[in-house]
């Protein structure tokens, strides 16, 4: 390979254990020494313009950049040793996101530092994995979220190894990510909610399976998280105090029960329009099991497509509800906690009070859902009407059939209760 100019880079092709080919930089610094840039590219031409940026700077800064050194006693562990003990203690510490933050370290940020002394990583490599997740935006290769997802995982994880509270793992005296500017955020999609009337002509709707009508009823009038809804235990709804006991929520990636998003458990009262289907699904459960345990039965990946069918069985048209793009988003099962937080907001309920029932750590995040009650259309409807009739009625008749059956077969509510229990649940069943 020939040398190039001081303000040009050369490109040279690799392949990686499977045969894929990739592409990476050299630069010459103004001091003539030739150095070798960690990221790697899929195209050469993306190498090729990344060198001569990287080339261009060092030149004007009459700065030296970083070696990419192996590993050795005298320069001490490697970032990838580092973070793997990093992990670690985050499991220790019962944060269930161990695996993305693993994932999201081993694809965007240990190619350019994994094999580099943690306490040697200089804020010129920062920006050079800033650079790959900005150029991996442009080409459509991950969305701009996502981006951020791994440029939150490197500013924690180097945040820690110069000041965490564990003398283990504070191995820097300075952070090399302060002062670096982020990824481009790019444009996040808006979310719809559904108005009350639109709830409305779901719960009467009676196309929608009544199983279906109370799982929607009970999500927007609780705002419950998905994961939160998904174990939600008939001992965890205090009827007679009229409050529901927010403990854990589950896992969906993991398949098993967590704690809250937040890591703090709540308590919500119960609407009281909702408290008569609550009572009623009650006597039908004898008051043991998952509240709707139909909802744990449904793989995940199938929620969004059956709250769209419902919509359209109960002739809900709004072309919001359905509009996909770049910008918008349609409606999906967790639209119903986004619709119910609206709601309360529309209703003229205190924020703070919001807030502390939506499980929201910053006022801010609540905040947000002002602007979309500001919006609402003239199809909007009341907030938290009462429950139609014919929903009530079939909870209810559902209830006196499941006493009389279990009357006729001459077992009680305890033994049937636990053959309940035993009942396989599907894959993605929760077990609380």
């Amino acid at each position: 390979m020939t040398d190039e100019p001081k303000t040009r880079g050369t490109v040279q092709e690799f392949k990686d254990a499977r045969g894929r080919k990739y592409y990476r930089a050299r630069i010459t610094l103004p001091d003539g020494e030739r150095l070798w840039l960690k990221p790697r590219f899929d195209r050469r031409e993306r190498a090729e313009e990344y060198a001569d940026v990287k080339s261009h700077e060092a030149e004007k800064r009459g700065v030296t950049l970083a070696k990419s050194a192996p590993r050795s006693k005298a320069s001490g562990e490697t970032a990838d040793t580092w973070h793997e003990r990093y992990l670690k203690h985050c499991e220790g510490k019962g944060i269930v996101t161990t695996g993305d933050k693993g994932y999201r370290w081993g694809k965007w940020i240990a190619p350019t530092i994994g094999d580099r002394p943690i306490a040697d990583v200089t804020k010129e490599e920062v920006e050079a994995i800033r650079d790959a997740l900005d150029a991996a935006i442009v080409d459509g290769r991950i969305s701009a979220k996502t981006a951020q997802n791994a440029w939150g995982e490197l500013t924690v994880s180097f945040g820690e190894a110069a000041s965490s509270k564990r003398k283990d793992l504070r191995v820097r005296d300075d952070n090399p990510c302060l002062g670096v500017q982020p990824p481009e955020t790019g444009t996040s999609r808006s979310k719809v909610y559904p108005y009350p009337s639109e709830w409305l002509a779901i719960a009467s709707c009676e196309s929608i399976p009544a199983e279906w009508r109370e799982i929607h009823t009970i999500a927007v009038y609780t705002y419950l998280r998905p994961g939160e809804l998904w174990v939600l235990d008939w001992t965890d709804v205090d009827l007679d105090d009229e409050k529901i006991h927010v403990l854990k929520a589950w896992d969906f990636k993991n398949r098993r029960v967590k704690g809250t998003k937040t890591h703090e458990t709540r308590e919500i009262p119960i609407e009281p329009a909702l408290l008569p289907l609550l009572k009623a699904m009650h006597k039908r459960a004898g008051g043991v099991g998952l509240v709707v345990p139909t909802l744990s039965q449904t793989h995940p990946d199938e929620l969004a497509k059956i709250t769209r069918a419902h919509f359209e069985l109960a002739e809900c048209k709004r072309p919001r509800l359905f509009k996909d793009t770049d910008t918008e988003r349609h409606v999906v099962f967790r639209s119903w906690r986004d619709a119910g937080i609206t709601w309360a907001i529309v209703r003229g309920d205190d924020v703070i009070k919001v807030q502390r029932r939506a499980g929201h750590t910053l006022i801010a995040t609540t905040q947000r859902y002002i602007v979309e009650a500001e919006n609402r259309g003239a199809t909007f409807g009341t907030p938290f009407p009462a429950l139609p009739a014919c929903l009530l009625s079939a909870s209810r008749l559902a209830a006196k059939g499941a006493a009389v059956n279990l009357q006729s077969a001459g077992v009680t509510h305890q033994v049937e209760c636990e053959r309940r229990e035993l009942n396989p649940h599907a894959s993605y069943g929760a077990r609380t």
